[in-house]
């Protein structure tokens, strides 16, 4: 005899704002970063990118190209301009990984001579989504904040600390309403 359960009157609480799917899907990458033992502060995420099985590459680009993400057969690729700061290709790296957890379906269905997705047109809401979310992975609002209330003001310690560039960091305090200029 086949019986069909009562479903459960519990309900599930779904994230509603972008801030909350941003907050938890961070949440869900150090937890698995911290499963595979990889450093979460400042966090080690071309290990983490590369435990993904997404391939990394440094390669000659313009000088105002960073990087880009495209899939080669069935390899993903995320390509950074070698002749950036490792700082800076650490943020193009978050940036990129962005572009695959959110619109790598997209990427996936474009015609074969449009495939890369740039990092480009900076108005872009997709653009302002990957530098947001990029920054948040790199420096996490909690403790960029704890450490600036605590009195770490200077830019380029914060860089250092964060393992970031000095133009990430200001954008980072940009963004959290610590300086009025970017």
């Amino acid at each position: 005899m086949a019986v069909i359960k009562k479903q459960s009157t519990l309900l599930l609480s779904y994230p509603e704002t972008l801030e909350e799917i941003t907050q938890q899907k961070h949440s869900n990458i150090f937890q698995q970063a911290e499963k595979w033992g990889i450093k979460t502060y400042p966090f080690d995420i071309e290990s983490f990118i590369e435990r993904c099985g997404i391939r990394i590459v440094r390669e000659e680009m313009g000088y105002d190209l960073s990087g880009y993400i495209e899939k080669r057969h069935k390899n993903w690729f995320i390509g950074l301009n070698k002749y950036q700061s490792v700082r800076r290709q650490r943020f193009t790296l978050a940036h990129e990984f962005v572009h695959f957890l959110f619109d790598k379906n997209e990427i996936e269905n474009r015609r074969h001579d449009d495939h890369i997705l740039l990092r480009s047109e900076e108005n872009n809401p997709r653009e302002k989504r990957a530098n947001e979310f990029a920054a948040e992975l790199l420096m996490p609002k909690t403790i960029f904040k704890e450490q600036v209330d605590g009195g770490l003001r200077d830019i380029s310690e914060l860089a250092q600390k964060f393992d970031v560039s000095m133009a990430a960091v200001r954008y980072r305090a940009y963004k959290l309403g610590y300086i009025k200029n970017y």
